[in-house]
């Protein structure tokens, strides 16, 4: 796709864990798959879909952004019930930068400095780069945006951060203790799956059964079965959901032991009235964020720090951007090739400079007007 004239023409609509409830967040999940994989190819512009657990959004690219807006807008509502326009938010241009970089560096999850939100980012680029040709601007936000992330956790000062795993094992390790078999069975082999798996071993909890749609393709030295095995899923005393259902895995309950379930999924895994029942105790992704937010109240200082070392690193990458752009100009740049290369290889050498130049005030100040691109603050 060619963009004529491009300076971060980008944006982004989408919806979280701060902006939306679960049952919500399903809502979207569901719709904006239309845009998954091959079959974005059918909308007229260019887009990375990212969802998760806690987020759905969808960044894009065109000459009118205003444009490309509406027309997303109208392709949600397409698959989507009911009116959730209320609950979205949008970011053009060098805000949508911003915001990425926020995402990736942990700053926007339930869990401050995550590093599950890094991986997903970077797949969901992959996949989109891979389906369709992304203009160098979509290009250029990826790629600086996980950069950015990745430079972030390094200066961070996150070793007593609150994490899921951490959360999860708290409330499983009381339910546990009262258990004699301590039989704990994941659904899914997801990265957060396997992450719960080895924090599960380091507490001493060795009693796994693993349950995935093949089974044969997956190497772990403990059991693994199949989805069928689901029917028998109240042999066990604890059960933790990570993976993709197009409907509820768990769905009812036969006996009368005690159970304690983790439903991690959006679209959920779990059908919620199991809630109701006696010695159920089931707790959703949103039940978990808000364990989470309570414990990291103490953090905010320390995050407003990191927000700051973000943006202003994102900033000195887009000033960049824009001045490499302005000389060597877009237009036919369709993302693939020695040029775009080139021109994000260009970018990082010239970071360096620029940085000087950027806090004496030296630079190409009409290109920089143009792109109301505010100062740097703060320390970095």
């Amino acid at each position: 796709m060619v963009l004529s004239g491009c300076l971060l023409k980008v944006g982004v609509i989408g919806l979280s864990h701060k902006t939306a409830p679960l049952l919500f967040r399903e809502e979207i999940a569901k719709g904006a798959d239309a845009l998954a994989g091959e079959k974005g190819r059918f909308f007229p512009h260019a887009t990375v879909l990212l969802s998760t657990c806690n987020r759905t959004e969808v960044y894009f690219s065109a000459d009118d952004l205003a444009q490309a807006h509406s027309d997303l807008l109208l392709f949600l509502r397409r698959h989507i019930k009911g009116a959730f326009e209320h609950r979205l938010y949008s970011y053009f241009n060098l805000d949508c930068f911003l915001h990425l970089c926020k995402v990736t560096a942990g700053l926007d999850s339930a869990v401050l400095a995550e590093t599950e939100i890094q991986r997903q980012v970077k797949m969901a680029y992959a996949r989109a780069a891979q389906n369709s040709s992304l203009p160098a601007c979509l290009h250029f936000i990826f790629q600086k945006g996980l950069r950015v992330g990745k430079s972030a956790r390094s200066k961070g000062n996150w070793r007593g951060a609150v994490s899921l795993p951490q959360t999860i094992w708290q409330i499983a390790e009381v339910f546990l203790d009262r258990m004699f078999s301590r039989k704990v069975l994941f659904i899914g082999y997801s990265e957060m799956n396997r992450t719960l798996i080895s924090y599960f071993e380091q507490k001493g909890i060795d009693s796994f059964t693993l349950c995935t749609t093949n089974p044969s393709q997956v190497q772990v030295p403990y059991p693994c079965v199949d989805r069928s095995a689901l029917e028998d899923w109240e042999n066990f005393d604890c059960i933790i959901c990570a993976s993709l259902s197009d409907g509820y895995l768990i769905h009812e309950r036969k006996g009368s032991k005690p159970h304690l379930i983790f439903d991690l999924s959006v679209p959920r895994n779990v059908n919620p009235e199991l809630a109701n029942i006696e010695f159920i105790e089931l707790y959703n992704i949103e039940q978990l964020n808000h364990c989470i937010e309570g414990k990291q109240r103490a953090q905010i200082e320390e995050c407003k720090r990191w927000e700051d070392s973000v943006r202003n690193h994102a900033l000195r990458l887009a000033r960049s951007y824009a001045l490499r752009t302005s000389k060597v100009g877009m237009s036919g740049i369709s993302g693939k090739g020695d040029d775009i290369t080139d021109i994000f290889h260009a970018c990082c050498k010239e970071n360096e400079s620029f940085e000087s130049e950027a806090k004496t005030g030296v630079g190409n100040r009409s290109v920089l007007a143009q792109l109301q691109i505010p100062p740097i603050v703060g320390a970095v």
